[in-house]
């Protein structure tokens, strides 16, 4: 499978390798591995203390080469991001994260057959059985 390495923190070289990766797959000539080389500055989650693996001189060089603060300096340079622009677009990024926070916080009622629906594109003969158990074993408790 032909590959093809990046930097990860570079949005143009991604988007460069991805334009010749995707062009590849669709003409015929098979998967491609897109390997893009980045770091995660972050601790993993917010229970995460990444002091503990990692010093902040370990860290600080690759701040410089944040992605997003590479393209804003870009765009502003070439005065295409404007301080009106960045506003907007940060305040629609929020918007969407607002909502996605609160779709991802909202209690669903589970379905129980939703287990099986989406494992197989067709089911086995267990799952199907498995089904089978668990929607007799639902009528049963009056589900």
């Amino acid at each position: 499978m032909p590959g093809h390495r990046v930097d990860g923190n570079d949005t143009a070289a991604v988007l460069s390798v991805l334009d010749r990766a995707v062009a590849a797959a669709r003409s015929g000539e098979g998967p491609q591995l897109v390997e893009a080389h980045t770091y995660r500055m972050q601790a993993h989650t917010n229970a995460d203390d990444a002091t503990r693996y990692r010093s902040d001189d370990e860290v600080d060089p690759w701040v410089a080469r944040d992605p997003l603060l590479r393209m804003e300096a870009y765009l502003k340079r070439r005065r295409v991001l404007t301080k009106a622009r960045q506003t907007e677009i940060t305040e629609r990024a929020e918007g969407v994260a607002a909502a996605m926070r609160e779709g991802l916080a909202r209690d669903t009622e589970p379905e129980p057959a939703e287990l099986f629906a989406h494992v197989f594109s067709a089911p086995t003969p267990q799952l199907a059985e498995q089904a089978a158990v668990l929607a007799d074993e639902l009528s049963r408790e009056g589900h």
